[in-house]
């Protein structure tokens, strides 16, 4: 499946960091045409630790990138977190995938400006993930 464009630059920053390896990504979905079942009010990128990198060390990179976002970017008009998400694979096996999530902090902004909001903060941290590499 095609990466979509405008969630492409953080997939490529985040796999250029040598820690992670990313598996999946939405740059987000906010028109009520696009939405599904599915919340689609946000954009995000999932990946696993790329070979022979330990969990602390994307646990560290998230941290960083949160708190540099924070700092420079505050919450407002993006909120930005990243969590570790644990799913069953079936009676035995948890799957463990992190995930950096961008979500417009004020859902009851038009979508033209949760977009416009999401599509910046994804520069955003593609430049904190570059000033990291540094």
């Amino acid at each position: 499946m095609e990466i979509e464009a405008r969630i492409r630059p953080l997939v490529d920053a985040l796999n250029a960091t040598g820690l992670v390896q990313t598996f999946s990504s939405c740059e987000g979905h906010f028109s009520p045409e696009e939405q599904t079942l599915v919340d689609r009010n946000q954009a995000e990128v999932r990946f696993i630790p790329a070979s022979g990198i330990q969990q602390p060390q994307v646990e560290s990179l998230l941290a960083s990138v949160l708190i540099y976002f924070k700092q420079r970017h505050g919450l407002i008009p993006t909120t930005v977190t990243g969590f570790k998400l644990y799913t069953p694979l079936d009676e035995v096996e948890v799957e463990e995938t992190f995930v950096l999530q961008l979500r417009p902090f004020n859902r009851f902004d038009p979508p033209d400006h949760k977009r416009a909001d999401t599509d910046r903060a994804i520069k955003q941290i593609v430049a904190i993930l570059d000033h990291l590499k540094s």
